[in-house]
């Protein structure tokens, strides 16, 4: 069985408080975007998991931790053969680890059939990531909580264009995080997700409600990346910002010419892609 695995992006991001399970509250909005990774799974003998890159663990990533979980409530299942095609990179703010979990999840659960419920693929995924349950659905969500609390958004972005501009610098989110608990304020826990819901309608990407609290640090400790934002927007996009914890910078365009005209601005520096949204 081949599936996809797809990558997404914030739209908005704002870190409210720490809880007491040391997570932080956040509010956002995910959106899936068409730029995949590629998981083939099988049943065989014995369990087994490739890839195509090098920087990724063969015995500890989010695919054996999938199948992991799902041992501990099905002891009966069988061993599984993976090869993962690594398209999006780590350490990226792209969620490709947490989305690789999930598609190991929703694979096994129709291989095996499993005849899981969504609510228990949701349950078994919060156990993956902070971000994984968002993939069972995917499309276009609110993010609440640790991001596992989630509300479906019909779409408004299915007609443009996202140029991902990916330089090859990791960031840490848990430095990040670090960082931004020292500006945590009381009037942060004011933003609501219904608010950002209502500009969103307006197509009032320009307000601050979208904006993504990690690039106080991500700006500061990395010019390089606030200076990629800056540029997006000069070439024309009109909707740009960091993705979860970067180190990926986006651009939505209403204009497929100006998307690709930005590409190839960056394109001879870095690693580049145009997407599409997902519904």
């Amino acid at each position: 069985m081949k599936v996809e695995s797809c990558a997404k992006i914030n739209l908005g991001l704002h870190v409210l408080n720490r809880r007491t399970d040391d997570f932080h509250n956040i509010v956002t909005i995910f959106q899936e975007i068409s730029f995949a990774d590629q998981l083939t799974i099988q049943q065989s003998k014995k369990t087994f998991f490739d890839t195509n890159v090098d920087w990724l663990d063969r015995e500890n990533n989010t695919c054996i931790k999938a199948i992991n979980i799902l041992k501990k409530q099905y002891p009966d299942l069988p061993n599984f053969n993976l090869f993962l095609q690594k398209n999006i990179p780590t350490n990226a703010g792209l969620g490709g680890g947490s989305s690789n979990g999930t598609a190991t999840l929703k694979a096994i659960d129709k291989l095996c059939d499993l005849n899981l419920q969504e609510k228990e693929i949701k349950n078994f995924s919060e156990k993956i990531s902070a971000d994984s349950p968002f993939f069972v659905n995917g499309g276009l969500q609110g993010g609440e909580e640790k991001g596992q609390k989630l509300s479906p958004i019909k779409s408004s972005l299915i007609d443009n264009y996202i140029l991902l501009v990916m330089p090859d610098i990791k960031v840490q989110t848990s430095e990040a995080f670090m960082f931004i608990k020292k500006y945590l304020v009381k009037g942060k826990t004011d933003v609501k997700l219904s608010q950002m819901l209502e500009e969103l309608k307006l197509n009032n990407l320009s307000s601050e409600l979208f904006y993504n609290d990690f690039e106080m640090y991500v700006f500061k400790t990395h010019p390089e990346i606030g200076k990629i934002k800056l540029e997006i927007l000069d070439l024309g996009a009109k909707y740009a910002s960091l993705s979860g914890s970067g180190s990926t910078v986006f651009g939505i365009f209403s204009d497929k010419q100006k998307a690709q005209k930005a590409q190839s601005f960056f394109s001879p520096h870095y690693s580049t892609i145009i997407a599409n949204p997902k519904i």
